[in-house]
């Protein structure tokens, strides 16, 4: 029995040593997952005041998101607001805003929905159709910039984990959305 007690002290040692083990671990994974969620935020907020001074800087008189937005009709042509809505994920009442913004600048006309008076296409003027080529080598010209530097592997591991970030969010909303 009293060779027994050393062994159970041993191992009780040596558990203890794994819980501390896995509390430092777990402690810096959670400190790991702040750091990331902290910087992901501030590098979406710089990435929005870099393409803002940069657009604005090339003399586009376009928002981020106006150009996303024109961009997105520019690529798929004429679309409800709704689909604008859902392909920027917004809701319907900021890409209404976004639309004011840029009807105002004579870039888009709404045209309503003959099957529905609620829903409006939006349409591409000619001013947004001239502007595009130039637009378009300005947005590459952006991404160039905040990619310099990079390689491609990292770019790719990048995109890999960016796409897990996104469907690990999404089957969260998803299992929030079904309780």
């Amino acid at each position: 029995m009293q060779r027994e007690q050393p062994r159970l002290t041993r191992l009780f040692f040596i558990f203890q040593e794994f819980l501390n083990f896995v509390e430092k671990s777990y402690s810096i994974l959670m400190l790991l997952s702040k750091e990331i969620a902290v910087e992901m935020n501030l590098t979406s907020c710089k990435l929005k005041q870099f393409m803002a001074a940069m657009l604005k800087q090339r003399n586009i008189d376009l928002t981020p998101e106006q150009f996303l937005l024109i961009d997105l009709l520019w690529n798929q042509g004429a679309m409800s607001q709704q689909q604008l809505a859902d392909l920027m994920q917004k809701d319907k009442n900021s890409v209404t805003k976004l639309v004011d913004a840029i009807e105002r600048k004579g870039l888009v006309v709404r045209k309503q929905n003959p099957k529905d008076r609620r829903s409006n296409t939006v349409i591409l003027t000619d001013k947004a159709h001239g502007m595009k080529n130039n637009a378009k080598v300005v947005g590459i010209s952006l991404l160039d910039q905040m990619l310099e530097g990079i390689d491609e592997a990292e770019l790719q591991a990048f995109l890999v984990t960016m796409r897990k970030l996104s469907h690990n969010m999404d089957m969260e909303v998803n299992q929030q959305d079904e309780l």
